[in-house]
């Protein structure tokens, strides 16, 4: 089969290779995929250029995310599963979600045990179902992770990203009010496509007098959050008594400093969302309703490029380089 592999840390056109390998035969416990999309995301890209440690093989498949269709069980899973149309998670993970694995869905074919396979809904392409391990995984528990938002004002920052877009979608389908945020006009429409309320380009406009102004006396209720370090001074300004921040990324600053008294006075909670290391309950819940919403109609991962496996090179550089606005997906 063809596969994808990563030989080194370093840039992309240095460290990946495509390359024939031997098809894999799952093992107990185990289901195997004929891959249709595998998906590129900024944590992928990370790994493979060294930002999160050496390599642990001699050579790794890559990427984490993938939709296709089972064609093989392994010894305890149900033969009826062959056929069955699946998207990935956490593949090229370890079981805890906190080491590197040695395989990943940037092939023809991968075996995973078979909680990693969930379900596709019955009319949702494979380059969707690529889109959501990571994004809408992700997206979900950022949202979703101090309880319902029906009724609640609920900002996404980054509301154009492949993240956000989900975040706003997945807030919205919950009943919440969405205030996003964006940094171009044309990220504004994309954002209010996904159906946010209120958007708020920060690089023209008065962002904390414009949350206040949309929010209102009683506050923003909860956070999707893109940039922990960005936001952080803003939190006491405009969020309400008791809000929360799902924040599963702090890009301007990895290590940012807390106001811990003016959040402490308004009792504002904030939890890192790391989705590989998500507890099962939590990427239950997510699968549950990521499907749900998909089969509604209510979930619609964007997608800005697809390429061919063969342009797996060029996939990490569009990632890389920051100039998507949406997924990548790899064809297969």
């Amino acid at each position: 089969m063809k596969a994808i592999f990563c030989k080194q840390r370093g840039a992309a056109a240095e460290a990946l290779e495509q390359l024939e390998t031997e098809s894999p035969s799952p093992g107990a416990g185990a289901l195997r995929v004929k891959i249709a999309a595998s998906g590129v995301n900024p944590s992928d890209v990370k790994l493979r250029s060294g930002a999160q440690g050496p390599m642990v093989a001699e050579r790794v498949i890559v990427h984490n995310d993938g939709a296709g269709v089972i064609d093989a069980v392994g010894e305890g899973v149900n033969p009826a599963r062959i056929g069955e149309r699946v998207w990935l998670y956490n593949v090229n993970r370890s079981v805890d979600g906190l080491s590197q694995g040695v395989t990943g869905t940037a092939a023809e074919y991968v075996c995973v045990p078979e909680a990693l396979a969930a379900p596709l809904p019955d009319g949702t392409g494979f380059e969707t179902g690529a889109c959501l391990g990571v994004p809408a995984m992700t997206a979900h528990r950022a949202v979703m992770c101090a309880g319902p938002v029906a009724g609640k004002t609920v900002l996404v920052t980054g509301g154009a990203g492949a993240v956000g877009h989900s975040a706003i979608e997945i807030a919205k389908a919950m009943g919440a009010r969405v205030i996003a945020t964006v940094s171009s006009q044309a990220k504004a429409e994309i954002a209010r496509q996904a159906g946010a309320d209120e958007v708020i380009n920060y690089k023209t406009e008065d962002l904390e007098a414009r949350l206040i102004d949309e929010a209102g006396p009683d506050g923003i209720d909860h956070v999707a959050e893109v940039d922990l370090a960005a936001h952080m001074d803003l939190y006491p300004k405009v969020l309400a008594f008791d809000a929360t921040v799902g924040a599963y990324a702090s890009t301007s600053n990895v290590t940012p400093s807390v106001p811990f008294y003016p959040l402490a006075f308004r009792n504002i909670r904030l939890q890192p969302v790391f989705v590989y290391s998500m507890s099962d309950a939590a990427k239950q819940a997510a699968i549950d309703d990521i499907n749900r919403l998909l089969s509604q109609g209510k979930l619609n991962p964007r997608i800005d490029r697809i390429f061919d496996l063969s342009d797996a090179v060029a996939a990490h550089q569009a990632v890389e380089n920051g100039g998507l606005v949406g997924n990548a997906i790899l064809k297969i």
